[in-house]
């Protein structure tokens, strides 16, 4: 068979030129931000319709500011909502002839009815349980970015708490899109100098930062057996999660709902944000107290005996243990008992950068640190984190099994607490699937 000619011009002795191309300089300040390619359209680019954002292009205009007007239009009476709902509505978003224009579909304002009812009531502690419900609602009104989020971990609850036979495994694709929009608009706030964000933005991020946190804790891939997970197989996402509560301290900073004009004032309190961080090392009875309610094989184990005078400076498990010590007698069951479930996670957004550090080398010691915290935190069935604790402390249980059964002493004592609690089968079938 004659072989084919070859006419590529490059062949041929033809040489192509590149077609020129000219950086826009003329983009709307939004698209400059996000970097993306700007259509230059006025008054409003395509990109920023979008992205449902106001398109700006003047130097005094603030970036990223929610649309007061979006592009669907609801009808608020033509959806089932409670009445508290209802009236953040009507009171947040202007009227536009007899119906309201709002940048969301009616499903959408039924999740954020389900997330009102429901799904706050399970990340809330019972202190400022009127304070979330209003304000959190009120706030994703008026913030899209935060209303994505606030539909992200209402979905996931939705799915994460169904019976066991119904429930998919991986998130759904609305789940991912209001997950990509929420976080992607919420990074962009936090790259924008403090000084130019509003007081609404400002609590919006704070809300936005403890959806995240609940996201990400919750968001476990349950269906593969512990072989396939962290600790046995590595991967860039390990121990996310715990990075996210130590990133969280310094976003709650930016926040800084202590501030006067915060419509979320009585939270500073309950987060300890007008006080200082919890630390050990300061009270050397408070800390033997707390290494006590410990099994005192894993005490010795992890060299803190009484006897040996150890520190924070000098024993790297120090800090995590006297502060996993703390959390062991504090009672984690049932929905009065969530102000000591939120202690809990602010010890454990303290751990020391060192710690951090060993449990991504998959240090032993470490790993039955963390085990006991998964043991403790599966005591309270909070659907968030009740997953995580079962899925990744039995994960623990069994990697040590597999590779440190040889090394370390005593370890299925050592493992009886995490066992206990991490390693049940099923789902926890709260009053509502999951509290």
């Amino acid at each position: 068979m004659p072989r084919q000619s070859n006419n590529r011009p490059e062949i041929m002795g033809v040489v192509r030129k590149r077609k020129a191309h000219t950086k826009s300089r003329g983009g709307c300040n939004n698209c400059k931000l996000r970097h993306v390619k700007c259509d230059e359209a006025k008054p409003n680019c395509k990109t920023c319709v979008s992205f449902r954002v106001t398109c700006t292009y003047d130097k005094l205009s603030s970036t990223l500011q929610a649309v007061s007007e979006g592009m669907f239009l609801v009808n608020f009476l033509s959806v089932s909502l409670n009445s508290q709902v209802l009236t953040m509505l009507h009171d947040n978003v202007p009227p536009s002839s007899v119906s309201k224009r709002f940048p969301f579909k009616d499903q959408d304002l039924e999740i954020l009815n389900r997330f009102h009812e429901r799904t706050i009531l399970s990340i809330r502690t019972d202190q400022t349980v009127n304070l979330y419900q209003r304000e959190s609602v009120r706030l994703a009104i008026q913030n899209p970015f935060l209303f994505h989020l606030v539909l992200t971990v209402t979905l996931m609850h939705d799915r994460l708490t169904l019976p066991h036979y119904q429930s998919p495994s991986t998130p759904t694709p609305a789940e991912l899109y209001h997950h990509a929009a929420g976080s992607s608009h919420f990074n962009a706030l936090l790259s924008l100098p403090p000084c130019t964000l509003t007081a609404t933005q400002k609590d919006a991020i704070f809300i936005g930062a403890i959806i995240l946190s609940c996201t990400s804790f919750a968001q476990v891939e349950s269906h593969l057996p512990s072989t396939k997970l962290w600790p046995f197989v590595s991967g860039d996402n390990d121990l996310n999660w715990l990075r996210l509560c130590t990133g969280k301290k310094e976003i709650h900073k930016l926040a800084d709902v202590t501030r006067p004009d915060s419509s979320l004032r009585e939270v500073a309190q309950e987060f300890h944000l007008s006080g200082g961080p919890p630390v050990a090392g300061i009270d050397a009875e408070a800390d033997r107290k707390a290494l006590s309610e410990l099994p005192k094989r894993l005490v010795t184990l992890l060299g803190l005996d009484p006897y040996y005078c150890q520190t924070p400076e000098t024993n790297v498990y120090y800090t995590p243990a006297v502060f996993i010590g703390r959390m062991m007698p504090v009672n984690l069951v049932g929905n009065a008992n969530s102000a000591n479930l939120l202690v809990c996670l602010i010890l454990v957004s303290h751990f020391p950068q060192r710690f951090m550090q060993m449990l991504e080398e998959k240090d032993p010691r470490s790993l039955l640190l963390l085990a006991h915290y998964y043991g403790k935190i599966a005591q309270s069935g909070r659907w968030w984190m009740w997953m995580r604790a079962t899925v990744e402390g039995r994960a623990i249980v069994e990697y040590l099994e597999v590779y440190h059964r040889g090394d370390i002493g005593g370890l299925e004592e050592l493992l009886e607490f995490p066992r206990r609690w991490c390693c049940v089968e099923g789902k926890f079938d709260g009053p509502d699937g999951m509290v």
